[in-house]
């Protein structure tokens, strides 16, 4: 199985995780964490341990993994040297490293579900350690170096086949909390560790020869005994070592404040972030509501049972504390104000070292300066710390509860965060790819389109001067042919009428279309044979009919008609005879024919005058029709020929060349 597990390729979306995280560790302003977990890693990169070692990470989170061994080739252990939170929970590590105890920062180390099948002996070198997490491993024994974790608060043996505990353990007096599966244990007896944390190492105790103490009186000997190999150390007097043990103590104390104000604003900080992401994740938070409940279901029962057990104890001491009660007021009054201070403190930091010391001197003060001879009442102040000691340390232990919940409850929404920011980078690198890959694309086919341009663009602009050139010698011989087919068009329409002057027409009736500039109506007259007296007689409506649609010149030739009648009537010399018709006055001889070859070359300069103004020269062409017989003012307002009368669809602009 581990062979499997390392010979196994990450997934993409693994690989684009890990990348993330390792992105995210190094850039600027970042925290003390680095989280590379969920990215189905065989064995820790190279570059998580420069990250560390670079950037001085706390924090280093490789849970859910494949590991099979925490230490790859050609890395040190040195360079986790400033971590203090190490979690390999669910990979599958057999072993841990030989040399673990360099890790002398380290704090806090979880292990759970792995495939451990023994612990290493440096691990008693672990001195800062105070969380040991090894739950549902393969462990049979403990070392005996575990005895030599002096500040070790938390150890969770569960889930594993240990059946004994080493006597050394005894020596871990600030050990607050032990988990393992009382059922299986042959020593100590399955009664004595039914009974909890205290009674187990009451009996280690017992049997080392040892005397027991809570262990909130073993929380800073490291500080007690550094003090003492100081003071040993110095050539000074006794005077000058104590002055620079109080000074020390001052300088560690303000430390302290500084360090718990500033806990205060990341907490205030962590909170409001905490509520932002709460907003923003509310759909993912209904879905972590059955956890949640459990969590929250498995502290209330805690409760419970811790509440009960205060209970009994409390009814056995609320008899004595009554008869004593009001000759000690005031030094519960004193007692009980300093412990509320405390657990306050103890709620907003963890580390409560300093502040349990403080309460131990101000407990010998408060001794010295309101000792009671009587040995009952000494007997029963003391049972009155102890039980606030007890009350204390249960506070603690819920507050630990709540932090667990709070922090799984974080981590699941840092987890849905980086998973959604994962998936949106990977689409995001995806339509990247595609861009520029649709780029890399255009861009051989631009350059490919541009060099077959290049190479036809010659041919083609040799082509194009041929044909402007041969476009400009028809164009000229356009021109030329459609001036001289408006001439002869000009001479037919002078010859059609005179036609129609030959045909009989009354010269009254033709002199009338030509004065209200309807001349080309005169072969639809002379079609029908319409005449003065034939046209008296028709309406608006027969003159459509025949051919004229201009309704305004309807009405004007049927009111002038009727004019020249009247004025006929009034003056009868006026009318001509029935008999009399227009008589030609062009000559008789018929028109030369128009010979079908190019005209003259003094046509070519010849130029036509506008048929509207009768001033410019004519200067457009007119499509279908091809008549030039209009300026370019004159020709915007017109929609037919003024020649032929069909619909103009273009018109071209003749330029004519020096």
């Amino acid at each position: 199985m581990p062979l499997f597990f390392r010979k196994r390729k990450p997934s993409e979306e693994a690989r684009k995780r890990l990348e993330y995280q390792m992105c995210l560790a190094k850039e600027a302003g970042a925290d003390d964490i680095l989280d590379i977990s969920k990215c189905e890693l065989s064995e820790i990169p190279f570059g998580a341990f420069a990250t560390c070692k670079v950037l001085q990470k706390k924090v280093l989170i490789v849970h859910t993994n494949h590991l099979t061994s925490l230490l790859p080739k050609s890395c040190s252990l040195l360079s986790l040297a400033t971590i203090k939170v190490l979690d390999l929970h669910d990979n599958q590590l057999t072993a841990l490293p030989d040399d673990l105890g360099q890790l002398t920062a380290l704090q806090v180390l979880n292990v759970e579900r792995n495939q451990l099948m023994q612990l290493p002996r440096s691990i008693g070198n672990l001195t800062q350690l105070q969380t040991l997490n090894v739950k549902d491993n393969k462990l049979k024994e403990l070392p005996d170096t575990v005895g030599e974790l002096r500040s070790l608060r938390t150890l969770n043996i569960s889930g594993n086949e240990i059946q004994r505990l080493p006597q050394m353990l005894a020596h871990v007096r600030t050990l607050e909390m032990l988990s393992l599966d009382a059922s299986a244990m042959v020593y100590p007896p399955r009664e004595v560790c039914g009974a909890g944390t205290a009674a187990i190492l009451q009996f280690l105790c017992k049997e080392s020869g040892l005397e027991y103490y809570p262990p909130s009186q073993y929380l800073l000997p490291i500080l007690e005994q550094d003090g003492i190999e100081n003071s040993r150390d110095s050539p000074d007097g006794p005077t000058d070592r104590f002055s620079r043990e109080e000074l020390e103590w001052q300088n560690r104390f303000s430390d302290y404040e500084k360090r718990k104000e500033q806990k205060m604003l990341e907490k205030l900080e962590f909170e409001r972030r905490l509520e932002l992401g709460q907003r923003e994740h509310t759909q993912l938070l209904q879905q972590s509501s059955s956890q949640k409940d459990e969590i929250l279901q498995t502290v209330k029962e805690e409760q419970s049972r811790l509440e009960q057990g205060l209970s009994e104890h409390q009814r056995h001491l609320n008899a004595e504390r009554q008869r004593l009660q009001e000759q000690l007021k005031q030094t519960e009054q004193n007692i009980s104000s300093r412990i509320q201070k405390l657990l306050q403190d103890n709620q907003r930091q963890k580390k409560s070292s300093e502040i349990l010391k403080s309460l131990e001197n101000e407990r010998i003060r408060m001794e010295q300066l309101m000792s009671i001879t009587q040995e009952e009442t000494e007997s029963l102040r003391r049972r009155d710390v102890a039980s606030a000691m007890q009350q204390m340390l249960t506070e603690s232990c819920k507050n630990r509860l709540i932090q667990m919940a709070y922090e799984s409850q974080r981590q699941n929404l840092v987890q849905q965060a980086c998973s959604s920011m994962a998936e949106m980078d990977e689409r995001f690198q995806q339509i990247l790819s595609w861009q520029q890959m649709d780029q890399n694309k255009a861009i051989s086919q631009i350059l490919q389109e541009s060099a077959m341009q290049k190479a036809a663009f010659e041919a083609l602009q040799v082509k194009k001067d041929l044909m402007h050139r041969q476009i400009r010698s028809q164009i000229k011989l356009i021109e030329t042919e459609l001036l001289q087919l408006t001439q002869l068009e000009l001479k037919r329409k002078s010859l059609d009428t005179e036609s129609l002057q030959e045909e009989g027409m009354e010269r009254q009736l033709v002199a009338l279309l030509e004065e209200l500039s309807a001349e080309h109506y005169l072969p639809i007259f002379a079609h029908h044979r319409l005449s003065l007296d034939l046209l008296s007689q028709m309406s608006p409506g027969d003159l459509a009919k025949v051919g004229v649609s201009e309704a305004g010149l309807q009405h004007e030739i049927l009111r002038r008609v009727q004019e020249l009648l009247d004025a006929a009537r009034i003056q009868p010399e006026l009318k001509p005879p029935m008999g009399e018709v227009v008589t030609p006055t062009a000559p008789q001889e018929p028109p030369e024919s128009v010979r079908p070859s190019a005209p003259p070359a003094e046509l070519e300069v010849q130029a036509s005058e506008c048929v509207v103004c009768l001033e410019r020269e004519a200067q457009m062409i007119f499509l279908n029709c091809g008549h030039v017989c209009c300026c370019q003012q004159c020709c915007q307002p017109l929609r037919t020929c003024p020649l032929c009368r069909q619909d103009i669809a273009q018109r071209l602009r003749i330029y004519h060349s020096s």
